[in-house]
């Protein structure tokens, strides 16, 4: 089991970038920066084939599905085939923003955008068909979570705060359950695979509830230590999960503490002082990140079962597999066996690509030599920490790119380009 962590929502903007920057830096950045190419790497012949791509500006925004590129430019949606680049539909879409959200055959995107006091938030939700492109219906509130049919929708105040949580049926649009979450400023999901099947929501006093995702109902409820948000002097909460424990790293003007309980009580279990940086499920524990190194814990005990010093950020690749940033001026990356510590292949220069479904590999990047002015696509084998070089194509300046099935999609020279790997 594993948490989405949606963080704080009462600081200004520039505090929240300072209060987070750890964790955004390890559980984002890492996702799409600095992993290495190994200098072994065996070439694969004809397995990466440039297909098409589109015009695009900085505002527009892309979502791949797993036969179909869907970009979203000004009020205009457009679908298209990732194979050939042929429009499948295109259609007019007033008042709506941002990213596109895949819930089945449809598509969620936030409507009527309104600015709150410290950050922008959607008041509605508009449903589009996946295959025509038609508007199917519109509900209050903005997409959170999609899972089993439904979607987690949350409403918030005039000035941008969480009001209530809904969960909505996408067939029929039918409520399933709602909860007032006045004065809540962190919710976070705990997953079992891909499903959410309880969230925990917690208030700027500490006040933690933990709720069933299909039903709404209070599994648990407890005070506890908990940083009121105050980014700017340094305080902050981190919230994870691994297994049955709520993790939570709390930081209070330069002095941090983690604390663990179990999920399903929220009684405490273990805790651990000066661990500024951040938590995340690793294998069967929990790992902390931090600029002295990578260390993890027994979940249930807190006792050490590793610790690999001298490490940039961490983050989990596969539930056995966590990628680790070697510090320099030159980024590199390695895989750590999650259960062991045991570094898993070599480390060399270049990307990674994000992917939402790694399975058992991930693509990397990495500018050419020879030729130059080309990048390089590799496929990096999480089980054996191998990687094939698979092919090139024109040269990448920033790594914006996603891949999905046998697709790489890239923001590439004022353009998306679709590209064929493997």
């Amino acid at each position: 089991m594993s948490t989405i962590d949606l963080g704080e929502i009462s600081s200004s903007p520039d505090a929240e970038a300072d209060h987070l920057s750890w964790r955004r830096l390890g559980l984002a950045a890492s996702l799409l920066l600095c992993l290495l190419c190994a200098a072994s790497a065996r070439p694969l012949a004809n397995a990466v084939r440039p297909l098409w791509s589109v015009p695009t500006s900085d505002s527009d925004s892309t979502t791949l599905g797993q036969d179909t590129l869907y970009l979203h430019h000004g009020g205009e949606l457009t679908a298209y085939d990732l194979a050939t680049g042929t429009v499948r539909w295109r259609t007019i879409l007033d008042d709506t923003l941002g990213y596109a959200q895949l819930a089945g055959d449809l598509l969620l995107l936030p409507a009527d955008p309104q600015a709150g006091t410290y950050s922008q938030f959607s008041r509605a939700t508009v449903a589009v068909a996946g295959d025509t492109g038609a508007t199917l219906w519109r509900v209050p509130g903005e997409p959170m979570v999609v899972a089993d049919g439904a979607v987690l929708m949350a409403d918030y105040t005039g000035t941008g705060t969480f009001a209530k949580l809904r969960l909505v049926r996408l067939a029929d649009q039918d409520t399933v359950w709602e909860r007032d979450i006045t004065g809540v400023t962190s919710v976070a999901f705990a997953l079992v695979g891909d499903e959410p099947t309880r969230l925990v929501t917690i208030t700027d006093d500490g006040l933690a509830e933990v709720l069933g995702f299909a039903d709404g109902a209070v599994a648990a409820r407890a005070h506890i230590p908990w940083a009121r948000a105050q980014p700017e002097q340094g305080q902050y909460n981190d919230v994870a999960a691994s297994g049955d424990h709520l993790v939570v790293n709390r930081n209070e003007q330069g002095r941090a503490e983690l604390s663990v309980y179990r999920l399903d009580t929220l009684a405490p279990l273990w805790r651990a002082d000066g661990t500024d940086g951040y938590a995340f499920p690793c294998g069967s524990g929990i790992c902390l990140s931090n600029g002295q190194g990578l260390v993890a814990y027994d979940a249930d005990t807190g006792r050490e079962r590793w610790h690999v010093t001298g490490t940039g950020n961490g983050w989990a690749a596969a539930p056995d597999r966590i990628v680790v940033d070697e510090p320099g001026e030159v980024g590199e990356q390695y895989l750590i066996d999650a259960e062991t510590g045991a570094r898993i292949g070599e480390n060399s220069p270049g990307e990674t690509v994000w992917n939402t479904e790694p399975d058992q590999a991930l693509l990397v990047l990495k500018p050419t030599a020879t030729p130059p002015g080309r990048t390089s696509i590799a496929r990096w084998d999480l089980a054996t920490g191998r990687r094939d070089v698979l092919g090139s194509i024109d040269r990448i300046a920033f790594n914006r790119c996603q891949a999905v099935a046998h697709y790489l999609g890239c923001y590439q020279n004022d353009a998306y380009a679709i590209t064929a790997v493997g």
